[in-house]
């Protein structure tokens, strides 16, 4: 709930930011929503294709980032 808070406060003053910049671009605040969402699905598509990599070629070499960030962790 705090997050969810967090998040819309950060998300009103960047539309608040972008809508009242100098520069007038017609219709920016929605295109940018939209980029984000397709930036999102590019990153959930990676990351699937990683996991399916990591269980397809267990004996390959990934980058170390790559497996820091997709290490199986304990909740």
């Amino acid at each position: 709930d705090k997050i969810e808070k967090s998040q819309e406060a950060y998300l009103l003053a960047f539309e608040h930011y972008v809508n009242h910049r100098k520069h007038n671009i017609p219709h920016f605040w929605p295109k940018l929503l939209m980029k984000v969402t397709d930036l999102r699905m590019i990153g959930a598509c990676h990351a699937s294709r990683f996991l399916h990599m990591k269980v397809e070629c267990p004996t390959e070499l990934f980058p170390p980032l790559f497996l820091e960030v997709f290490e199986d962790q304990e909740v």
